[in-house]
């Protein structure tokens, strides 16, 4: 008999085995008999009665009412020697101490294991508000006196106390839950894992939450949740500077966004009376001239990138129309000065903001080059096509009214022609004489 029993953890609601197995020189012994029969006795050795699984020679077996469906020895593995108690659907009353007693034709072998089971628990339940805190309980069961040790896991990281973490005894405390702790934690003990997912409700994204997007765009600001909770509906609430906007909706929607709307804006909402909120700044992309620019091929052009609501730490870039290569001009910095505009300057100029982690946003820009002419045209923008085309539908309108007005004058030219006609001609007619009665 062993000097001490075997030591198992096992997790609630899993699959455990309770190891028992002959050495290999006794099992190639028996099987020089022809058949040799075995026995299979499983008890509980803290508990009467304690019969737990029993394999007899004619292959029938039995099992607890307590351990009924979950208990086997799988007899496809007797042959080998191995007589391990395999439970499934493990339960807290199933920790305890066990003995088998094996018998394989003329060979006997008696095995010791305790068992303990580990159950890791939350409070309080999932789903939970970011900044709330959060406890987690490792409960163990077992007849051992032994304190074992835990290990505790983010992940499968392994995870050390901290100024955001506490461990004492079997349990750990978060009074402070970020967004970082939403995941698979774990507790582990002497080689067996019982893990719960955590479930962090908040606004997803860096706080304050920097977007950038180009004047004259359409946008939608985003309050993320990071996990929508199922059983309730969370209302939203935004404001601008510390000015409350009426729109109760998940995302602030702008269809045409101009430099006024460059400013921090806050999202709030509420759960489970735990206030989550998350500042988003937004900043407004221009280029100067606004409008896209047509010049005359030869003269000189000047763009210029800025930014609304910004404090100046970004780094600018500009590059210039695809070229015939497929390359692209770069120009780093704000402003781009074209001496003599080129046939190649022709197309989309994009302005692209970088910073710590790359790029934060780029806006297009497009110049149309007029080839080289005779006359000094300069370069114009499109409010001067546009001046041009409401001259041409001035003088296109006037020349309507005049020819409508000259239409109706020689309607009435023609009128008092024929009215004149009929005048005279009543006139020429001869009057009948005059006679009394």
């Amino acid at each position: 008999s062993p000097a001490s029993a075997e030591l198992v953890t096992g997790v609630l609601g899993g699959h455990v085995v309770l190891p028992c197995a002959m050495k290999k020189s006794q099992v190639e012994a028996e099987h020089r008999n022809k058949y040799p029969t075995s026995r299979v006795h499983w008890r509980r050795k803290d508990r009467f009665p304690g019969t737990v699984h029993r394999l007899l020679p004619s292959g029938v077996s039995y099992t607890s009412r307590p351990a009924w469906s979950r208990a086997s020895v799988p007899q496809s593995l007797i042959d080998q020697g191995v007589f391990s108690l395999h439970l499934r659907h493990l339960k807290e009353r199933d920790a305890g101490t066990y003995g088998a007693l094996v018998e394989y034709g003329e060979s006997r072998q008696e095995c010791r294991v305790t068992l303990r089971t580990i159950q890791l628990t939350q409070f309080p339940q999932s789903p939970v508000p970011e900044s709330s805190s959060v406890t987690l309980k490792c409960h163990i069961v077992s007849t051992d006196l032994s304190v074992p040790s835990i290990g505790w896991l983010h992940d499968g990281n392994p995870v050390r106390p901290s100024r955001r973490i506490s461990m004492k005894g079997d349990s750990l405390h978060i009074p402070s839950l970020a967004l970082g702790d939403h995941g698979k934690w774990s507790c582990e003990v002497n080689g067996a894992r019982s893990d719960v997912t955590l479930l962090v409700v908040g606004l997803s994204g860096p706080d304050p939450l920097p977007v950038y997007t180009a004047i004259g765009s359409s946008l939608k600001l985003p309050c993320n949740i990071t996990y929508l909770p199922a059983e309730r509906l969370l209302r939203f609430h935004w404001s601008k500077d510390q000015r409350k906007i009426n729109d109760n909706k998940q995302a602030l929607v702008f269809h045409h966004v101009n430099r006024e709307d460059a400013g921090t804006y806050r999202c709030e909402t509420t759960y489970k009376d735990q206030k989550l909120t998350r500042l988003i700044e937004l900043k407004v992309i221009q280029v100067s001239p606004w409008a896209p620019v047509l010049t005359k091929e030869g003269s000189h052009l000047q763009l210029l990138c800025n930014i609304s609501g910004s404090a100046g730490k970004e780094q600018y870039q500009w590059s210039g129309p695809f070229l015939q290569d497929g390359q692209r001009k770069v120009i780093q910095g704000a402003m781009v000065d074209l001496p003599h505009v080129a046939p190649e300057d022709s197309g989309a100029w994009t302005c692209s903001l970088y910073g710590k982690n790359g790029i934060l946003g780029a806006v297009d820009h497009w110049v149309y080059v007029q080839a080289a002419q005779t006359s000094d045209v300069g370069y114009f923008t499109w409010w001067h096509v546009l001046l041009l085309l409401l001259i041409f539908a001035l003088i296109s309108c006037l020349v309507v009214i005049a020819f409508i007005s000259f239409r109706n004058h020689k309607r009435r030219l023609s009128h008092l022609t024929a009215l004149t006609a009929l005048a005279i001609s009543s006139d020429s007619e001869p009057q009948k004489p005059w006679t009394s009665g």
